[in-house]
């Protein structure tokens, strides 16, 4: 379970455990969350920002029959800083769970973490010791999250073991995406005489660097900036970023193994994992890049070609995908057809296997709270190559209680990346699929697409219903329920021609007296004599022949009969039933018919 997946540091977790786990004979499930709105800062606003939602995908992970948890604390609480951490575990399945990125106690399992606190102060010793530096300035993470935190407490307690002043003005609170221009302005601003920036990652050093460049400061040269993580990019900044090693390789690798381990019944234990600190140029010192430069070169080289590569297939599958999802949103009327155009898309995109689960009802979750969980969520759409087969109804197996028996519906067992469906504060379900890390980007959008078509579906079904109430209220008098002069006469030529071989009879009827009833004892007796009036005449007739209310006190039918002698006994059954009535009957008036 991972969050923030935009961002270098999940990016890599999620590459790197696909790959470790890849070949070995266990189902996987990566629920990955993302977000949109930091890139969007200008555009959207608060009230447009709906990536909450994705705190509430992993709980939905109790519908998949798991034995153990990888979860990225870490990246998943960026989410919602108002829900606490033991809220967000409290809410997955109670089974073992490797929590990485939080030193915390929990009986789920164990954790794992990078040394945040050592990479972080060897990192501003260095500065303080080999530069010189004095007026140092820290740019924290999130809120609430773990990593960020201890980067922070290994910045202060070598500023303080070094008898360096922190004041509150000197540390800045980014969100760890490169979106912070504005929070490194104000922090430049509040220390004009800054001589370093420690960052609580590289992304956020991006930012700096931007900034920097645009105060004329030269990084390196008038300003230290150094990062955390070793991202790809670091290497490639200029000047390339000094930094601390995420170490992806062991992290992931541990978290695997002792996912495995814990599955194999073995005793498992909690572990921080070492961050090497990793000087370059941008902290101020002068190095050769020791590498062999034909090796550099090829390597940059082989990088360019993948990256090339994999931008071609992701423009290819952009332009394919939203002509597919036009003739989606074409069949949102019809859920068969819609759903069946899904799956052919999903074909279409060379998808190995993938299949959609929906919730019985959508369900509208608020910030700030994890949402219970779902009753129900069933498989509605399998697809394994060109083939696709849709579920309806009570055939659409539910994710629990089926749970055994997936594999008669054609899910297979394999390795699946799970995307949430949601529009806005509505979501709808899971698309679940087996394709490579490189399809992430491309797969998230296309969820984004499908959560809208779904909502767009769920607002054409209820567009049908609220029309058909509304000519239904057109054509029916809201006092009886019979239909009105117009709805007699949009009923009346069907039934005549469906009943051609059949003796028809027109009747028209009268309620006796109902002006007498209105002005003697009120319109509320009056309409109680209308009422009853429909109801003789409708047992009289039958429900399915047409009946109205064609104006105050008179009523039409039009129904068949094999011959004259039953329209005698109708009209006699109408009489007898006001006879009946009103012989036991308190009303102080009587309800009488005349029929013709």
């Amino acid at each position: 379970m991972v969050g923030n997946y935009h961002s270098d540091h999940p990016r890599k977790l999620v590459r790197r455990m696909w790959e470790l786990l890849k070949d070995e004979d266990v189902e996987v499930r990566f629920y990955l969350g993302t977000e949109s709105s930091s890139f969007l800062t200008d555009l959207i606003s608060k009230n447009s920002n709906f990536d909450y939602q994705y705190a509430s995908l992993y709980n939905l992970s109790n519908f998949d029959d798991l034995d153990v948890l990888i979860v990225s604390i870490g990246t998943l609480s960026i989410y919602q800083s108002s829900i606490s951490v033991e809220d967000l575990l409290g809410a997955l399945p109670d089974i073992p769970a490797v929590v990485l990125e939080r030193a915390c106690e929990t009986d789920k399992g164990v954790w794992l973490i990078a040394d945040n606190i050592n990479g972080t102060y060897k990192c501003t010793e260095h500065l303080i010791q080999e530069h010189g530096l004095r007026n140092i300035l820290f740019l924290t993470g999130p809120a609430g999250n773990c990593d960020s935190e201890e980067r922070l407490q290994g910045y202060l307690s070598a500023m303080r073991d070094y008898s360096l002043p922190v004041e509150s003005c000197m540390i800045g609170h980014g969100d760890y995406s490169e979106n912070v221009d504005g929070v490194v302005e104000a922090l430049l601003d509040a220390n004009p005489g800054a001589q370093a920036i420690v960052s609580a990652n590289d992304e956020m050093a991006i930012a700096i660097y931007r900034v920097c460049e645009a105060r004329g400061l030269v990084v390196g040269r008038d300003i230290a900036v150094t990062g955390f993580d070793n991202a790809e990019v670091s290497e490639y900044m200029q000047p390339r970023l000094t930094t601390i090693e995420q170490n992806y390789d062991r992290l992931s690798k541990k978290a695997v193994e002792t996912a495995l381990a814990i599955l194999r019944g073995e005793e498992v234990s909690s572990e921080r994992i070492e961050s090497p600190f990793i000087r370059r140029e941008s902290c101020g010192c002068s190095l050769d890049d020791p590498r062999d430069m034909d090796e550099v070169d090829q390597g940059d080289r082989e990088e360019y070609i993948r990256a090339l590569q994999a931008h071609m297939d992701f423009r290819q599958e952009v332009w394919i995908g939203a002509l597919l999802m036009r003739e989606m949103i074409m069949e949102t009327a019809d859920r068969k057809k819609y759903l069946k155009s899904l799956g052919m898309c999903l074909s279409y995109l060379k998808v190995n296997r993938s299949y959609i689960a929906l919730l019985d009802k959508p369900r509208k979750v608020e910030d700030g709270k994890i949402p219970q969980l779902p009753d129900n969520m069933r498989i509605c759409l399998v697809q394994e190559g060109r083939k696709h087969k849709v579920y309806e109804g009570n055939d659409a197996p539910k994710m629990r209680a089926d749970a055994d028996n997936l594999s008669a519906y054609g899910i297979r067992p394999s390795k699946y990346f799970n995307f949430l469906l949601f529009y806005e504060k509505y979501q709808f379900g899971i698309l679940s699929v087996e394709i490579e890390p490189d399809r992430i980007d491309f797969f998230y959008m296309l969820s984004l697409e499908i959560g809208s078509s779904l909502r767009h579906f769920q607002m054409a079904v209820a567009q049908q219903r609220y029309r058909a109430e509304l000519q239904a209220l057109a054509r029916h008098d809201n006092l009886t329920g019979l239909y009105n002069r117009l709805g007699m006469a949009g009923v009346a030529a069907g039934f005549v021609n469906t009943h051609e071989d059949r003796l028809l009879v027109a009747m028209m009827a009268d309620l006796d007296h109902l002006k007498q009833i209105n002005d003697t004892f009120g319109h509320s007796a009056g309409d109680f004599a209308i009422r009853k009036a429909a109801t003789i005449l409708t047992d009289a007739v039958g429900k399915a022949s047409p009946l109205g209310r064609t104006g105050g006190d008179e009523y039409m039918a039009i129904f068949a009969v094999d011959s004259k002698e039953e329209i005698a006994a109708i009209e006699e059954k109408i009489h007898r039933a006001c006879d009946e009535f009103n012989a036991i009957s308190d009303k102080p008036y009587y309800v009488e018919i005349s029929v013709g």
